[in-house]
């Protein structure tokens, strides 16, 4: 009789570990709006189904067998601690209710997909110290052309900024290019037209090859402080640049701009632009140094041209 209950208490055991495993194994999604509560479904898609909705890679092929994909719009987070109810009452809700949701019907009816990543007018304000010695500040814009991977700042920015002050100054006209980590800079003097090309190399002591998500991840943190940008959460990480100098940095969540996976930033003159942080697009509203200081006026959809015919070359050493 002994061994009997024995097997039997092993038997129930193995059935209760057994229909505990099959619990944790499930996986929820979590449509949440602050002080409205979430509605839950369970989810039924491949993880890689996910991740490409998402778009986001390494995000919910990672998920534990019990995570929940808490989705606030279109930004995604994956909850690997708190229960369904625990989720719930953060948001401000009451009752667990299961319903059937479609996650890809969700994304499009919120606008998720609809990132056309139009040519941008990124105004900003910008301070600091020059070269040699001198201060500076002033109102500036650039092009940024996120489709063509190119930035864009013409004679008009540099002479609103006071960048062209000086005598003769009006006699020479500059345009200025950044296209595949090099400056291009067309000058037009004494009725001659040059074109340079050199490397990019350092931009406000961010060098450019650290600029990954690995790397900003390493070096740079939040500092718990938020704002509110266009109606979003601006919120302030700081790190150091390649010289040790401190940088603060302020990202807001991007609303019509998205990076496609595997790429880290699309930025342009003074490193302005936008980063991809966990697939979720940013825009940089504010950067400051020791030295600098930068921060947006506006960011429109614009258009630009320019005629590059009649310029000669002029190689600069290290540039083939």
């Amino acid at each position: 009789m002994k061994s009997v209950l024995s097997y039997l208490f092993l038997f129930i055991q193995l059935v209760s570990c057994t229909n505990a495993q099959e619990k944790e194994a499930k996986q929820y999604l979590a449509l949440c709006t602050q002080g409205k509560g979430c509605r839950f479904s369970e989810i039924t898609i491949s993880a890689g189904e996910v991740d490409k909705l998402l778009r986001k890679s390494n995000f919910w092929t990672t998920a534990s067998p019990d995570a929940t994909l808490i989705l606030e719009n279109c930004e995604s987070v994956k909850n690997e601690q708190q229960t369904l109810e625990e989720i719930d009452r953060s948001y401000g809700g009451k009752a667990v209710i299961l319903k059937k949701i479609d996650l890809e019907k969700y994304l499009k009816e919120k606008g998720c997909f609809a990132c056309p990543n139009h040519t941008k007018k990124i105004s900003f304000f910008g301070s600091g110290v020059g070269e040699s010695g001198e201060r500076y500040a002033g109102n500036g814009f650039f092009y940024l052309n996120i489709q063509a991977d190119e930035a864009y700042m013409p004679n008009e920015a540099f002479r609103q900024m006071g960048l062209m002050d000086g005598e003769g100054s009006n006699a020479v006209t500059v345009d200025q290019f950044i296209r595949k980590n090099v400056i291009e800079t067309y000058t037009v003097a004494d009725g001659k037209k040059f074109r340079q090309v050199m490397d990019l190399g350092y931009q406000l002591g961010l060098q450019q090859e650290m600029l990954n998500e690995q790397r900003f991840k390493e070096d740079f943190k939040k500092t718990g402080k938020t704002r509110k940008y266009n109606g979003n959460d601006d919120v302030e990480y700081v790190g150091k640049d390649n010289e040790g100098k401190t940088i603060n940095i302020w990202l807001t969540p991007s609303r019509d701009v998205c990076l496609p996976l595997g790429r880290f930033d699309a930025v342009g003159f003074y490193n302005l632009g936008y980063l991809s942080l966990d697939g979720i697009t940013y825009l940089i509203t504010e950067m400051s140094g020791s030295d600098f200081h930068l921060k947006l006026n506006s960011v429109t959809d614009a258009t630009y041209q320019f005629n590059p015919a009649g310029y000669q070359t002029v190689k600069l050493p290290g540039i083939e």
